[in-house]
């Protein structure tokens, strides 16, 4: 039986769904990957006697590399305690990673406790080009544009959140 045109369609926008589905899951592991390995970076570079170039040769970077590595660890903000990650975007982006289950990322980022974004219309002219907050809701918005979660877990959170005020 030849499939309808329907059918067609939506083979199409599902087989498309599933790969950006994929890319989102490759770009929140990569970025949690790199995390890592500046976190280790930094972890050898306060260890005593450990120069820079030690660990480039270890990791296979030179020693600008670690530098900016141990940098980059150094300005993380800190994993608040009792948290599944260090923002709303990093715990979104452990979710897409397949590191933490949809409860949890549901309870985290229903239970946050969110920065100010302050006014929409603070800052620049043209509202859509303002940054996001860090530590705000902005970052639950960016985490379902970027494909970390998906329409259904942002309104549940949307729905959660309501409730709870």
């Amino acid at each position: 039986m030849t499939p309808t045109t329907e059918q067609t369609l939506a083979a199409a926008r599902d087989a498309r769904a599933a790969e950006l589905a994929v890319r989102a899951a490759n770009k929140a592991r990569a970025a949690l990957a790199h995390e890592r390995t500046a976190l280790a970076a930094l972890a050898a570079a306060d260890a005593p006697g450990v120069t820079h170039r030690d660990i480039g040769r270890e990791m296979g970077l030179s020693h600008v590399a670690v530098g900016t590595l141990v940098t980059e660890a150094r300005d993380l903000p800190a994993l608040p305690e009792g948290r599944a990650g260090r923002s709303p975007l990093h715990v979104a982006m452990r979710y897409a990673a397949d590191e933490i289950d949809r409860t949890t990322l549901v309870e985290e980022l229903t239970t946050w406790p969110y920065a100010s974004a302050g006014a929409f219309t603070d800052g620049l002219h043209d509202d859509a080009a303002a940054t996001t907050t860090p530590g705000s809701f902005d970052e639950v918005h960016d985490a379902l544009v970027q494909g970390f979660i998906d329409d259904d877990t942002y309104d549940e959170i949307l729905r959660r959140r309501a409730a709870q005020q």
